[in-house]
């Protein structure tokens, strides 16, 4: 009874996930290839340089995508949550991970080896192009972190981000939309690629101007007052 309870909540996920935006029946097909695992939180799902073997999809919780630089500095490049794939590099080519994932807190996510995902992709347009879609995304949103870094003040990019953020990972709240990821002002500095210092004052700018709400490691993007 148990089992069969995790299989349907299984699918009841995958039916809801990304991956099968519009082939949803898909999910109850190919369950068998993906297996839940449940990770403590800040726990390295991979290190920068694993072998690729699976690929992920986040059922419940947050991970933290980053790289390491040359001189062993960890830059943040990405806050995913529930829908999210990641680890979809090994799709198409073996190799070593070239980024490190880390859970921010209890992390629920589902895992399928690389083989069996793109066989299903093989024989299946759909899904295929999700994945494209996903990668295409990624890559845009790449895109603007770069042009941000290159031509942006902090407070843009720190109000680009929230923006990002409050899209993805956003819930309603009092006056704007609470971002349900617990973020350092470290983290936040690694992905808008400035310093710890400068973004504790830039962030205490935005709320001043009312752009932004903190509550102890949790930000509400707030809305314009309209007149």
């Amino acid at each position: 009874m148990a089992a069969a309870a995790m299989t349907d909540n299984k699918v009841f996920y995958l039916k809801n996930n990304r991956l099968f935006s519009g082939a949803g029946e898909r999910a109850v097909e190919t369950a068998h290839i993906f297996t839940t695992v449940l990770y403590p939180p800040k726990t390295a799902v991979f290190e920068q340089g694993d072998p690729t073997r699976l690929v992920y999809l986040v059922k419940r919780g947050n991970v933290r995508i980053s790289r390491l630089t040359p001189d062993g500095k960890e830059v943040t490049v990405a806050i995913l949550g529930a829908g999210d794939i990641f680890g979809e590099e090994t799709l198409f080519e073996a190799g070593e991970r070239t980024t490190v994932a880390t859970t921010v807190g209890e992390t629920l996510l589902c895992t399928a080896k690389a083989d069996d995902l793109f066989q299903l992709l093989s024989q299946d347009p759909e899904l295929a192009l999700n994945v494209a879609k996903i990668v295409h995304e990624r890559l845009n949103d790449a895109s603007a972190t770069i042009e941000d870094l290159a031509y942006a003040k902090v407070s843009d990019r720190l109000l680009h981000l929230f923006e990002r953020l409050a899209a993805e990972h956003g819930v309603e709240a009092d006056g704007g939309l609470r971002i349900d990821v617990r973020l350092t002002h470290a983290d936040i500095a690694s992905l808008v690629g400035s310093t710890r210092e400068t973004v504790t004052v830039e962030l205490a700018n935005l709320a001043r101007d009312g752009k932004i709400r903190s509550d102890h490691g949790t930000f509400t993007l707030l809305r314009k007052a309209t007149t």
